[in-house]
């Protein structure tokens, strides 16, 4: 392969990456107007019924990252338990 078409090759590689770079970018920039638009459209009864489920979904969400921090700081206690038991329990046999 070229010197020529090696540059060739790695131009089109460029135009490709710039090209997807901005279809993603200008996707993320319109899709928040899209949002706003549609539940700027949305009749009052229809608003409060996305705010409440909205709201239900965050709240549970937190709970379930709140759930996780629980059960990791329990297993971390189980951990040291165990491992003061065991220590206590049997590294003390081993010596006597």
């Amino acid at each position: 392969m070229s010197s020529e078409e090696q540059q060739n090759w790695k131009k089109k590689l460029e135009d490709l990456e710039a090209q997807i770079y901005n279809s993603s970018s200008a996707a993320n920039q319109n899709l928040v107007p899209q949002i706003r638009q549609w539940f700027g459209n949305l009749a009052t009864p229809g608003k409060v019924v996305v705010v409440v489920v909205g709201v239900v979904f965050a709240l549970s969400l937190l709970n379930t990252v709140f759930w996780v921090v629980k059960f990791s700081f329990s297993l971390a206690v189980l951990g040291i338990v165990v491992y003061f038991a065991y220590k206590f329990l049997f590294a003390n046999k081993n010596q006597g």
